[in-house]
């Protein structure tokens, strides 16, 4: 059976992060975790220990991420998304769009791994002149081929290896340039 393809629209809600208003400053008593747009820069992976705290006192309740959302980088060139898998209770700056499935058919691993093929990148529109933005809607519109649970599951797997062994070789060459270090200093010495 053919794979069939799915706008994102179809297979997950997406909302806006929340708008603080002023400066964020770290409150180490704070109820809540902030995940900012510099805090996925590098990585497509949500770290809760290592965003900034604050102390909610709005009146409304916090719009806080579920397990399974995906947090999507609204700014910038690249359009990181990152899959929240839950432990603390964070908000998601307004620099975000928030992913949140709403069928079962699809995984919130494979989704948050098809949105980062770069594939996926370029179909997104973006606007702006000295900061590139993509749209809710242009983000909505994606195109996501829906294979079956299994299959996503096996692509997921496949991206983990991958990811694993790429973070191996990163070791061993840090491993190789210290030994190389430690051998010409020995070598000095001498």
């Amino acid at each position: 059976m053919p794979t069939r393809l799915c706008k994102l629209s179809e297979l997950a809600d997406v909302r806006s992060g929340y708008t603080f208003r002023g400066a964020l400053e770290h409150d180490p008593e704070g109820d809540v975790r902030v995940l900012q747009i510099k805090d996925l820069r590098q990585r497509a992976v949500i770290e809760p220990d290592s965003l900034i705290s604050v102390s909610w006192e709005a009146n409304k309740t916090p719009p806080l991420l579920t397990s399974g959302d995906i947090a999507v980088v609204a700014r910038g060139d690249s359009n990181t998304a990152a899959l929240y898998k839950g432990g603390q209770q964070i908000v998601a700056t307004s620099q975000f769009f928030i992913v949140s499935p709403k069928t079962t058919k699809v995984s919130q691993e494979y989704l948050c791994w098809m949105i980062n093929l770069p594939q996926s990148q370029r179909s997104l529109e973006r606007s702006g002149s000295s900061i590139q933005a993509i749209s809710k809607s242009s983000l909505m519109a994606m195109h996501i081929p829906l294979p079956s649970l299994e299959t996503q599951a096996r692509l997921t797997h496949l991206q983990r290896l991958w990811d694993e062994e790429d973070q191996l070789i990163a070791q061993l060459h840090t491993n190789r340039e210290q030994m190389l270090q430690g051998i010409y200093q020995q070598l000095i010495k001498e």
